[in-house]
């Protein structure tokens, strides 16, 4: 079943960060025209600069809390990717309580809200594995029980929620993308994530490594490329009125295994690795998940690179990044 139309009108939220801007690029090279609209709080505009003179792309700087400017920029849209969220999922004792349900529910519930109001009735929407929290079934079905332990996963299993009451009362085609740790070049303004922060501490001190927990985190990685080409596959081919998948590989990978090959990458050797200690790396930190992949097997599409070899491209693309630019890294792993 085709369900990608040529030519469609798209608005991709979130579209300057890591992920958004892959995707809009290969939206514009299936001939699709693209509107971007991102606060670059978290997102880049070089991460769109190539594309700011494209006839079929537009982009609006703004911010999904302001109804108003969603409405409006949803004007003639066929199609949303919503991906904007909080891109920093660790909670610090300090922070406010309510960041993640600003920037995630009541920014969903804006791109839902206009989309009722200009009838727009197909939607993808960019979910997380955190939404489980520690499953005991390991790896993890789309039907398992969801006990979130952070805030960036309840607020993400309230927006699925909210898609989920939208699709039924205003006939809104979804697709709700529960992804893996997306991992690739680019570099995002805030949330330095594993592989960054492991380049970035040991350009500081190339002999000695803080690690985050024990070590023994253990988790699914896919690249980014790869995830958009799972995002397309599945709206093709998945034609329910509400579809959830989880998005990526059908494996794991330890972080000590990670450090290991961003030293390796970096040239180094003998480097001391030292543990903060406990099973998470923070307050509520999944320590280790593997995602059942067998619906998007069964609709006929799989991750080609395993953890560990997304992981690997990851890390060279962003030294190339980070050398060619000669900017610290800031972060590398993407979630939505």
């Amino acid at each position: 079943m085709l369900s990608i139309l040529v030519n469609m009108k798209v608005l991709v939220t979130g579209g300057a960060g890591c992920i958004g801007s892959d995707l809009a690029e290969a939206l514009l090279l299936r001939n699709f025209e693209v509107t971007v609209l991102d606060n670059l709080s978290s997102g880049k505009i070089q991460h769109v600069e190539k594309l700011l003179g494209h006839s079929r792309f537009h982009f609006v700087q703004g911010d999904l809390l302001d109804l108003d400017l969603v409405s409006r920029t949803m004007a003639g849209v066929e199609m949303v990717y919503h991906l904007a969220a909080n891109p920093d999922v660790k909670f610090t004792p300090g922070d406010a309580t309510d960041k993640d349900l600003q920037q995630n529910i009541l920014a969903t519930y804006h791109v839902l809200e206009a989309m009722r109001l200009h009838a727009v009735k197909r939607l993808a929407f960019a979910s997380t594995s955190a939404v489980y929290g520690i499953s005991e079934v390991q790896p993890i079905p789309e039907n398992a029980i969801c006990r979130p332990i952070s805030l960036y996963g309840a607020t993400k299993l309230g927006c699925e929620a909210l898609v989920s009451a939208f699709s039924s009362l205003f006939e809104i085609q979804s697709w709700i993308f529960r992804f893996a740790n997306i991992v690739g070049a680019k570099v995002r303004k805030r949330g330095r994530t594993v592989i960054s922060d492991f380049i970035q501490r040991l350009r500081d001190d190339p002999s000695r490594l803080t690690i985050l927990g024990n070590g023994r985190q253990a988790k699914s990685y896919l690249l980014a490329e790869e995830c958009i080409a799972g995002m397309f596959y599945a709206i093709e081919h998945a034609g329910e009125r509400l579809n959830i998948v989880n998005l990526g590989c059908a494996d794991s990978l330890r972080v000590t295994r990670i450090a290991d090959m961003v030293a390796a990458a970096m040239g180094l050797s003998g480097v001391d690795y030292t543990y903060t200690g406990g099973e998470g790396g923070w307050p509520g930190d999944v320590p280790r998940f593997m995602l059942d992949v067998s619906a998007m097997s069964l609709l006929g599409w799989q991750a080609r690179c395993n953890s560990e070899r997304a992981v690997e491209i990851a890390i060279q693309a962003i030294l190339r990044t980070a050398e060619a630019s000669q900017i610290e890294v800031g972060g590398a792993a993407c979630k939505p």
